[in-house]
């Protein structure tokens, strides 16, 4: 098998599965007309960083390091950039997203990293911006450091100000365009990630920054939703500011933002991968949760509103249409890129259905400015077998059925004897392989569970 000429890998941060599929369809035809999509992958983990990290190693966040409680990719472990920068492939990133950057070490094998606030023309005031920047919470922590630390990082933040003030996919796609075509001139492959913040958080329904309700009032109230939205507040205060009828408008919002990219997405890969030999993955990293299962935002939950992603593969190769409906994770988007371009590696699959394919995810609680409640406090590790979900929380294993068209069952406590690896009857490697992940990860999830406090 030839390897492809090039590696791209898309993700549209944050996106939910349903977001997509939704409206008769993804509304991507070059995508759904000429790969493979996958309609039941899971993230291995809930946000960016740890999510990120899996597909870059094809690990689990206790295997990589990177956690809401353990933020640093490690070190000693190699990326997909480090494993294709070996076969001479040029690892390029052209991001929106900080969390993707040195700022916790996951650009660490990457030869280049391009930031979209720095090289993307701004079309809103400086004031916006600045709004929209301190609305993140380490922004406002940063306000508090000595000057000599403030002075150094206010002018990078501040300026990333612009991805949450105005639509950027355009420009990242062109960015990643000229990239390629220059390192391609050269004789050289390029392995080239892009993140695209367009349906994160504040989910751009326009070209800049656009609120959903038209009065004042409700102006007024949007911005105090995404704030406390953001801020996760429910993990301070059961009195949640937020009512569903607040996140049914920024469900919505995410739908909307989607609408507003596909066509650049679209384009794109048709532009990359029409009469060419690249290989081409889009993606979500994760998914944010609305409401699902008492969930706001994209912290340390276990749902399918924040692991269920959509998943297209543009093979350099077989240029067909096929649909694969097995559970599969993500993050073995590693292992399958790897093995296109000629580099062994052993480990789980996507195009085809193995024995230790199935998804099994990982979160670790969130520590909200020293105020989460102690409801809140507990690492979680699920896996999906069939149409069954399983979550081991607190040492207690929950259950729930899969669920269909956007409902999704709230997980419930089984017998405290039950033990899901032995009741459903798991053979051979699939079971070593559940056994494993669930002894390494409550073993560093016990190292690490203090880190939070």
């Amino acid at each position: 098998m030839a390897k492809p000429r090039n590696v791209i890998l898309i993700v549209a941060d944050s996106l939910r599965y349903d977001a997509v599929y939704r409206d008769g369809g993804p509304g991507i035809p070059y995508l759904e007309n000429n790969g493979t999509q996958f309609t039941n992958a899971r993230s291995a983990a809930c946000w960016t960083l740890p999510a990120t990290t899996s597909m870059f190693t094809g690990m689990m966040p206790h295997e990589h390091g990177t956690t809401s409680q353990s933020r640093w990719f490690r070190d000693d472990v190699p990326s997909l950039a480090a494993k294709l920068k070996r076969s001479n492939y040029k690892p390029i990133m052209v991001t929106a997203n900080s969390v993707t950057t040195d700022i916790f070490n996951v650009s660490k094998d990457f030869d280049e990293v391009h930031k979209t606030w720095q090289f993307t023309p701004t079309k809103h005031k400086w004031l916006l911006q600045t709004v929209l920047a301190l609305n993140r919470p380490r922004v406002r922590k940063m306000i508090l450091k000595p000057k000599d630390q403030f002075f150094d990082k206010a002018s990078e933040d501040l300026r990333q100000g612009i991805i949450w003030a105005q639509k950027t996919s355009h420009d990242s796609f062109a960015k990643a365009k000229q990239l390629i075509e220059e390192n391609n001139a050269k004789g050289q492959g390029a392995f080239v990630f892009i993140n695209l913040m367009e349906t994160h958080y504040p989910y751009h329904i326009a070209d800049t920054f656009t609120m959903m309700n038209k009065s004042l009032l409700g102006k007024i109230h949007e911005w105090q939703v995404l704030f406390h939205f953001l801020s996760q507040s429910f993990l301070k205060k059961d009195n949640s500011f937020i009512k569903q009828p607040d996140l049914d408008l920024l469900r919505k919002k995410q739908q909307l933002a989607w609408k507003l990219i596909r066509d650049d997405i679209n384009n794109f890969c048709r532009e990359m991968h029409e009469d060419k030999d690249n290989l081409i993955v889009f993606c979500s990293d994760h998914g944010d949760n609305f409401g699902d299962q008492g969930w706001q935002y994209h912290f340390s939950n276990v749902t399918d509103g924040g692991n269920k992603v959509p998943l297209f593969w543009l093979d350099h190769e077989n240029k067909k249409a096929e649909t694969k409906t097995y559970n599969v994770s993500s993050r073995f988007m590693h292992h399958e890129i790897l093995n296109s371009c000629g580099l062994d590696n052993e480990g789980g699959t996507l195009l085809r259905e193995s024995e230790n394919n199935l998804p099994v995810m990982q979160s670790y609680w969130y520590n909200n400015e020293e105020q989460t409640m102690d409801k809140y406090k507990y690492n979680q590790l699920a896996f999906i077998e069939g149409d069954k979900r399983f979550v081991k929380r607190a040492g207690n294993w929950m259950f729930a059925p899969v669920g269909n068209n956007g409902s999704e069952p709230t997980f419930e406590f089984v017998d405290k004897n039950f033990n899901p690896l032995e009741e459903l009857n798991l053979q051979g490697e699939r079971k070593k392989y559940l056994e494993k992940s669930l002894k390494d990860f409550s073993s560093f999830s016990d190292k690490i569970m203090n880190k939070g406090k």
